[in-house]
Order: C-alpha cells, then sequence, then structure tokens
C-alpha cells in the first residue's frame, strides 16, 4: 500500500495544491498535513479514506508492486534501475531464494513477479506452481528469468504459461514488461 506521505505528495502534485490548501480542502490543520506528507504522524482512517477518494478522484496511480525472486542480487538491482523509470509509482521487493520468495510475496502481494528458474533449493518452477495456493495473488503476472539454455527447463517454464526472459536481462526488456503489465492490470 502507498505510504501517507505520498498519498498526499501525489495528491498536492496532481492537483497543484500548497500543504495550506489541501489543508482546507480536508478541513484540517496545515501542521497536520505537514507532519502526514513528512511521515510524522499518520491520518485518522477517516482521513486516510479522504485522501484515497481524492487520489481516485485525480486519478492517482496507486502502488505497483514487483517481486524478484534470484540467488543473483544483480537480477535485483536491474529490476530496482527499470523501476525509477516509472517515478515512484514502482515498489520492488526481492528474496534471494525460493523459499523466501513465496513467504515475501505471501506478504507484500507484487502484482508482477520476476522469477529465477535455477536456484539453489527450491527453484523458480518449483515455486510457480506453489504460487497458486498463496491467497492474493490471482493476478499476478510471472517472467521467469534464466540463463539456461535446456530445452527441457525452456519446455517445463513454456509448459506454466510464463514469458521467459534470458540473462543477462537487459534494463530496457524489464522496463518494457512493467510497463506492459502496468497497462493491463487491473486496479486492485
Amino acid at each position: 500500500m502507498i505510504t501517507s506521505a505520498d498519498l498526499v505528495a501525489r495528491i498536492r502534485q496532481a492537483n497543484g495544491d500548497t500543504q495550506e490548501g489541501l489543508a482546507r480542502r480536508l478541513a484540517v490543520s496545515y501542521p497536520t498535513i505537514n507532519a502526514w506528507e513528512r511521515g510524522r504522524s499518520e491520518p485518522t482512517p477517516k482521513h486516510r479514506a479522504t485522501l484515497e477518494a481524492l487520489a481516485a478522484e485525480l486519478d492517482i496511480v496507486h502502488e505497483f508492486v514487483v517481486m524478484v525472486i534470484d540467488d543473483d542480487p544483480v537480477t535485483a538491482a536491474l529490476v530496482e534501475a527499470a523501476a525509477t523509470e516509472f517515478g515512484g509509482v514502482v515498489s520492488v521487493h526481492s528474496a534471494l531464494n525460493g523459499w523466501e520468495g513465496l513467504v515475501t510475496c505471501g506478504a507484500v502481494r507484487p502484482r508482477l513477479l520476476f522469477l529465477d528458474i535455477m536456484m539453489p533449493g527450491i527453484d523458480g518452477l518449483e515455486v510457480a506452481r506453489r504460487l497458486p495456493a498463496i491467497p492474493g495473488l490471482d493476478d499476478m503476472r510471472v517472467v521467469f528469468v534464466t540463463a539456461s539454455q535446456s530445452p527441457e527447463i525452456l519446455d517445463r517454464a513454456a509448459a506454466l504459461g510464463n514469458a521467459v526472459l534470458g540473462k543477462p536481462v537487459e534494463l530496457d526488456a524489464l522496463t518494457d514488461v512493467i510497463r506492459t503489465t502496468m497497462e493491463d492490470a487491473s486496479p486492485r
């Protein structure tokens, strides 16, 4: 979920409001808006709902969560670099193995998962097989990432119905996958 500080900042930017202007609109004090935007306090549930409604009216994009499960941290770094193209709307979470990745997917509920196939312990194909058992991931897109050229492994990945990117992964390819997935994603 997008933080209150980011939500207030995005609303102010989209509306061209000052902190004082947004405070008047929400019938709160200027120091209250300042504290929300600086992360020093959180809005009440009522005010958070009002902020969410205002964000919806302004068609402000909420945070798009991307997950990387790969035993090579370079892939996560590349996905994070690709995410910067979207001006803070995309957050990236990563895990270095399949078990940690399954737990993290359940916690952050990503919309897009870049999943390495060849990992020690539980490999990416097994992770993909187990993902449907995790609630809240029905609309998550999985893209395999692999250095393997083995026809057997690539066939198994294709049988799961997921796209496959070869390593080394190019930054432009990652950016394109994120953009396309964001465009195709239904609001959550």
